[in-house]
């Protein structure tokens, strides 16, 4: 599930005509990133209050220029994992769980630097980022006391995009691996390697 619609905030943004926009070419890139990360963390925290709620990183992106008012033109690949790494960093600080583990792109996996910045706030890092962000985002439902949470607390859930993909490649794998044949009767043989028709 993804996203804006989940994460919008309750105020009215100022119609795009009307903005008076700032570049960050003239508020610097440390300014923009402050207060987009700020805006990301609200993004984040209303998708928190919901149980397995999402957010696109592109609607992260264009949602923080929305609400702050500052712009770029850079490719979003280009600035977003600082403006997440600042939120994960916050959530840390507050000590809780890292609300960036909610950002995904759009085939639901968890945006690129996420296991870059688990790494940097941890020590550690995951050795699987999707597993990963799914306790995390169970964590943070928790903590946030999501709207849905099940009676007993809910279990860490691989998104179901991202479920069905994984999958589909598990049985690709397994439709690719080859087929041992016994080299007297070119029948199949089991896992053991003996063949049960000339052994």
């Amino acid at each position: 599930m993804s996203t804006f619609d989940v994460a919008a905030t309750d105020h009215e943004l100022p119609d795009v005509e009307e903005r008076a926009w700032r570049e960050v070419s003239d508020v610097g890139m440390a300014t923009a990133r402050t207060e987009w990360a700020g805006a990301a963390r609200e993004m984040l925290l209303t998708a928190a209050k919901k149980y397995q709620a999402l957010v696109q990183h592109k609607d992260i992106a264009a949602g923080v220029q929305d609400l702050t008012g500052i712009r770029t033109k850079q490719p979003t690949r280009q600035w977003i994992g600082g403006v997440l790494a600042e939120v994960s960093a916050e959530s840390l600080r507050r000590g809780e769980p890292m609300l960036s583990s909610l950002c995904v792109n759009p085939d639901e996996s968890v945006f690129d630097g996420y296991a870059a910045i688990v790494g940097a706030a941890t020590g550690t890092t995951p050795p699987d980022p999707d597993v990963h962000a799914s306790h995390e985002r169970l964590a943070i439902y928790r903590h946030f006391e999501a709207v849905g949470l099940p009676a007993g607390g809910g279990t860490p859930m691989i998104p179901s995009k991202l479920g069905a993909a994984r999958a589909r490649a598990r049985k690709a794998a397994i439709a690719e691996r080859p087929i041992k044949k016994c080299p007297k009767c070119n029948m199949q043989t089991p896992a053991n390697g003996i063949c049960d028709t000339c052994d």
